[in-house]
């Protein structure tokens, strides 16, 4: 079983954590409630470190990149950073990525938890090419920081007049340089801070100090989850895999429609060209909770029309949410569609609306 770097910190801090594809993460520290008022009302931070990282060096790193993932990133110049998807052929979600162009190399960040399956895609594709691949997934910390606030301690920490456009900030502390990456995923400001191992648990000790003195609270993955889900986050293994695209994901921000040939783009240029996309992702609310876990089939009457990917339930405002894939012609926006979700004993009644962020 693998541990978060920070695991003994956690411990100490009263989480409790659950086991994920052989990672034990915190689920949740205080309680639920609590931890889903902070990053909605005030100031969050999650352990993400487990999502896998690969590094690439070489001088044909980022060629390389430009022509296997969806975005361009033929000027992606040092210290800046980028979200791509890696698809395959038929145009399917491989991983969506985020990745930074460091001083010397490229940092892949994958929505997956461990980094095999991306360095075994990326591998494919080198030949001849001076490219040197390595897992860096235990090299470095990535925590997520959520909430109002989050601007405003960016702010404080980086003494930088950052505002809300900025992409990436460069803090220094200690003679230690990290980023802390702007994260458009939510429905609240966001950062990710990404921090060396080598270095990131002294700095990380007095970034928690700061983030403590401005009232900020640890969450877990029950709150992450609730959080992702309201602000139509696609995740790894539910939404984000090899039967679904990135149309279909809204993940449009990581993708190029002018730069040059790269894997998959006939197919996903096609789907956009000539609007042959036949599902989207949608949030569905729920006015139960379910007994059951995803995927469940969606009805509208008789007609089934998407399938429940994601679930959770939402205490402190007393709702069940979930995503979903739903075709096309039921995804319409600022339309409060009523449907059933089809558990093993029962119809739920639910009403689907378009997610607030993504395409």
């Amino acid at each position: 079983m693998k541990k978060l770097i920070l695991h003994n910190f956690h411990e100490r801090q009263g989480a409790r954590f659950k086991i994920v594809n052989d990672w034990q993460i915190p689920t949740v520290y205080i309680n639920l409630a609590e931890e889903l008022e902070a990053p909605r009302e005030k100031l969050a931070l999650l352990d993400r470190s487990y999502l896998g990282k690969v590094i690439l060096r070489g001088n044909d790193a980022l060629d390389l990149l430009n022509r296997i993932s969806t975005n361009d990133m033929s000027g992606l110049i040092v210290g800046m950073v980028c979200d791509t998807v890696f698809t395959t052929p038929k145009g399917r979600i491989v991983d969506y990525c985020r990745v930074l162009h460091m001083e010397d190399s490229l940092l892949v960040v994958s929505s997956y938890m461990d980094a095999a399956h991306l360095i075994e895609w990326i591998n494919r594709f080198i030949i001849l090419e001076d490219v040197e691949v390595e897992d860096a997934t235990a090299s470095f910390l990535w925590l997520t920081l959520i909430g109002p606030d989050s601007l405003r301690f960016v702010r404080s920490i980086s003494h930088k007049r950052v505002v809300q456009d900025d992409e990436q900030i460069w803090i220094e502390h200690n003679n230690v340089l990290f980023p802390a990456l702007l994260n458009e995923n939510f429905l609240v400001n966001a950062y990710n801070f990404c921090l060396p191992v080598d270095e990131g648990e002294t700095v990380f000790g007095w970034l928690f100090q700061e983030f403590m003195n401005q009232g900020g609270t640890l969450i877990g993955d029950e709150a992450f989850q609730v959080i992702r889900i309201e602000s139509g986050m696609p995740d790894w293994g539910t939404e984000l895999n090899e039967e679904h695209n990135p149309h279909e994901a809204r993940l449009l921000n990581a993708v190029s429609f002018t730069k040059g040939c790269y894997t998959g783009q006939e197919v996903i240029a096609r789907l956009d060209t000539y609007d042959k996309v036949q599902k989207y992702l949608m949030i569905v609310e729920m006015n139960e909770r379910i007994d059951g876990q995803p995927p469940l089939d969606i009805y509208l009457d008789s007609d089934k029309i998407g399938v429940l990917t994601s679930y959770a339930a939402d205490p402190l405002k007393k709702r069940y949410l979930g995503l979903a894939y739903i075709k096309k012609q039921y995804a319409i926006e600022d339309f409060s569609l009523q449907v059933e979700v089809d558990t093993e004993f029962k119809r739920i009644p639910s009403v689907l609306r378009k997610p607030p962020t993504g395409t």
